[in-house]
C-alpha cells in the first residue's frame, strides 16, 4: 500500500514537472502567444476614469505579426456618459491604453494570426457581463 502511494507521488511530481515545460510562453518570458493573454494585457493597460460609469468605446484596428498597430484605430462605437470633460477623459485612458500595450511581444505563431485578424475592441465601464470573446473580438470591462 505505502508503495502504490509513493508511486502515485512519484508520477504526480513528473506530471507537475512536464505541466511546468508545457507552460505558455507568455508565463515564461512575457510573449503572448494566445487570445486570452492578449485580452489580460490588454486588461492591465486600461483604467476608466470617475464618473464614467455606463460608458464604452469600441475600436477596429489591425496589428502586423510582431504586435504593432498598422495605422490608426478605427472608433466603431462610443457611448458616453457623464459630462463633457469625463466624457473627453475617457476617450483619452481608451486611446492611452492601446499606445500603452502595444507593440506587444508575440510568439511567431500569434504574430501570424494577428496579421490576419482584424481586432474588434470594446473598452466598457459596466458591471462584467457574459460578452462576446471569440479571438480577435473583445470586450474589456472596467477593473472594480
Amino acid at each position: 500500500m505505502r508503495r502504490h502511494r509513493d508511486q502515485r507521488s512519484q508520477l504526480i511530481g513528473g506530471l507537475l514537472v512536464l505541466l511546468a515545460l508545457a507552460t505558455p510562453a507568455a508565463a515564461q518570458d512575457g510573449t503572448v502567444n494566445d487570445w486570452a493573454t492578449f485580452r489580460a494585457r490588454l486588461a492591465g493597460c486600461w483604467q476608466a476614469p470617475p464618473g464614467s460609469e455606463g460608458s464604452l468605446i469600441a475600436f477596429r484596428f489591425g496589428l502586423d505579426k510582431t504586435g504593432a498597430m498598422r495605422g490608426k484605430p478605427l472608433v466603431t462605437a462610443r457611448q458616453l456618459t457623464g459630462d463633457k470633460e469625463t466624457r473627453r477623459l475617457y476617450e483619452e485612458a481608451a486611446a492611452r491604453a492601446l499606445e500603452t500595450c502595444l507593440p506587444v511581444p508575440v510568439s511567431p505563431s500569434f504574430g501570424a494570426i494577428l496579421g490576419e485578424s482584424p481586432i474588434r475592441l470594446r473598452f466598457v465601464n459596466t458591471k462584467p457581463t457574459a460578452a462576446y470573446q471569440l479571438n480577435s473580438n473583445i470586450t474589456i470591462f472596467a477593473p472594480e
